[in-house]
């Protein structure tokens, strides 16, 4: 071991002794390669792509440092993180420069251990702060962060880097950097409970959040029908309402002021509202929770949008981008861990809701056809557009009305068996080229209920077939599998207990805005951050000493400071007010009678 290797590993063993027994173990493989630049100092290049400048690193690595303290002034930021540690060089610039706090991340240890034997870092290590797993967070909480990434280890093989730059931006997403968001249903739909669950996750990650529910104008829009129009007349009619509910989104937009529009599919924004909105500074996203093969109306607005989160992959994001400028990601659906959870159902309720076998959802073709192979079992359908299918009538429930999500839930956890034949309008059974993941799947899995699902083609990486959940390659496989599982009980309780573990792990609709905000802040993060922030709860507990900050103790640190909150949670206080909440409530009443006479 040289002798620089040597005194930086005794501050790696002083400062993070667990790291420096990692270190120990690693090897530098052939792909990693010491040189020396046209300057003398040494360099390092990892599959060929070089890690610094080749002829003057120090150089370099001041004019990106300048770069970097310039950005943080801008956005008054008191924290940088630094994905890519090189050899050093940059990092050292920056806390010649910076004052503030600076975590290096460096998820390849082989780099790390380089630059350890190539160059003397102690200074630089006993300044700044290292994390080299997702797990590491070497700075409080709360504190205002910019995330920059090293450029060049962002183009070197392999994915930790880009990886590791989502993670660090997620977490900046959710501590220094609260955005307002406005949340923008569909008229109706699957998507439409995605909407809520998705302002509520948001919220619970310290955003102010703001849900825009259009489902009270369905009845209207239905009620087009009424004037009884033409085909072509009817179209007109329809666009003429969305234009007039595009036109109230704009209204919202302008009254709420938020940083971000997340809308979900089918939400009634055309192509005029989209840049009316953009026009006034708003990010606007998209997520996409639909087949993007039979719903095709995405191809007029996307262009328009700045973010477009889909359920789908490669195919999917080859069609968009032939329209669309816009940043693609990847985000499958989840579940809402307040909703769809394990229940005690009383008697009454396992009568009414349980059964062997069941399925939630609509009628779509290939269902119709592959449920008649369950009809010699204890067997539940239950929801809408079943009509027609008079072989299934008699284990069609309510008649096939449409059923809620508390409903649906009593039946995933009253029911042993619960069927997940994902929908095709041109299939018997099992579509061979089926890829996205249906909301089901999820919400069964965070329901702690068992489930018999169809292959798909995304499933693999969310959930393990046959251990934590019951995958089938056809309608037949299904059938067998529902007589194995009736049959094996502890097995099916295993399968569906780990799925649940999984699904809380790594499935919730808080772990998707999580992913939803890391991609937009990733582009976006010094535009936001330049924005003033509300100030939340913790923020201002630390600055008082009085009585106020044993108020403000009782609620959340993210929660927004803002005289509404606080006073709704005082209406329905019992007993005698302290003088802080006295004063909350008061002002809150003087706000209101304000407000009330402007109107007036």
């Amino acid at each position: 071991m040289s002798d620089l290797r040597s005194e930086n590993m005794a501050v790696i063993a002083r400062r993070w002794p667990a790291l420096a027994h990692r270190l120990a173990g690693v090897e530098i493989p052939a792909t990693h390669v010491v040189a020396a630049a046209a300057s003398g100092q040494p360099t390092l290049a990892v599959g060929g792509v070089p890690l610094q400048h080749l002829v003057d690193p120090v150089a370099d690595a001041e004019r990106w440092a300048r770069g970097i303290v310039d950005r943080l002034d801008a956005v008054a930021a008191g924290r940088v993180v630094v994905v890519g540690c090189g050899l050093g060089y940059h990092v050292e610039a920056l806390a010649a420069r910076f004052t503030g706090a600076i975590v290096v991340v460096e998820p390849d240890l082989a780099v790390l251990r380089a630059a350890l034997a190539a160059r003397d870092l102690t200074a630089l290590l006993g300044r700044i702060e290292l994390a080299v797993d997702d797990d590491d967070d070497g700075a409080p909480s709360g504190e205002r962060t910019l995330v920059v990434a090293h450029a060049p280890a962002l183009i070197a093989p392999g994915n930790a880097h880009r990886r590791a730059l989502q993670v660090w931006q997620s977490r900046a997403a959710r501590s220094g950097l609260r955005l307002k968001v406005l949340v923008v249903t569909p008229l109706y739909g699957g998507s439409w409970p995605i909407a809520g669950y998705a302002a509520r996750a948001l919220g619970e990650l310290g955003h102010e959040t703001h849900l825009l529910d259009l489902a009270p104008f369905h009845d209207a829009f239905v009620g087009l029908e009424r004037f009884g129009a033409r085909r072509a007349q009817r179209r007109v009619l329809e666009a003429g309402f969305c234009g007039v509910m595009a036109a109230g989104i704009a209204a919202a937009v302008d009254a709420v002021e938020p940083d971000l529009v997340l809308a979900l599919a089918q939400a009634p924004l055309d192509a005029a509202a989209l840049q009316a909105i953009g026009k006034r500074g708003v990010l606007r996203a998209l997520w996409f929770v639909e087949d993007y093969r039979v719903m095709t109306y995405w191809r007029e607005i996307v262009p328009h949008y700045d973010y477009v989160f889909t359920i789908q992959t490669d195919a999917c994001f080859d069609a968009m981008a032939e329209v669309s400028d816009a940043r693609l990601a990847y985000l499958p659906c989840g579940f809402d861990p307040h909703v769809h959870r394990p229940l005690l159902l009383d008697a009454a309720e396992q009568a009414e809701f349980g059964s062997d076998v069941a399925f939630v959802g609509a009628g779509y073709r290939n269902r119709r056809l592959s449920f008649r192979r369950f009809l010699d079992l204890d067997f539940k359908i239950w929801g809408s557009d079943w009509g027609g299918a008079d072989d299934l009538g008699r284990v069609l429930q309510r008649r096939g009305a449409r059923v809620d999500s508390e409903d649906s839930v009593r039946v995933f956890n009253a029911s042993k068996i619960n069927l997940n034949l994902h929908s095709s309008t041109y299939h018997e059974g099992v579509d061979p080229r089926g890829d996205f993941v249906n909301p089901r799947t999820f919400e069964l899995a965070g329901a702690g209920a068992f489930q018999l699902v169809d292959q798909r083609a995304l499933l693999p990486p969310l959930f393990a077939a046959g251990r934590e959940l019951a995958v089938v390659e056809s309608a037949a496989a299904m059938r067998a599998a529902a007589a194995h599982y009736l049959a094996c009980e502890d097995e099916r309780l295993a399968l569906a207990g780990r799925a649940r573990q999984r699904a809380l792990a790594e499935h919730t609709y808080a772990h998707r805005m999580e992913d939803l905000l890391a991609a937009v802040i990733g582009s976006a993060q010094e535009r936001l951050l330049g924005r003033s922030r509300t100030l939340t709860v913790a923020d201002v507990a630390r600055d008082d000493a009085g009585g106020l900050g044993e108020f403000l103790g009782r609620f959340d640190a993210r929660t927004p400071f803002t005289i509404d909150r606080l006073a709704a949670s005082l209406t329905t206080r019992e007993g005698a007010l302290s003088e802080p909440e006295a004063i909350f409530l008061f002002l809150h009443q003087f706000d209101e009678l304000y407000l009330r006479e402007q109107r007036l």
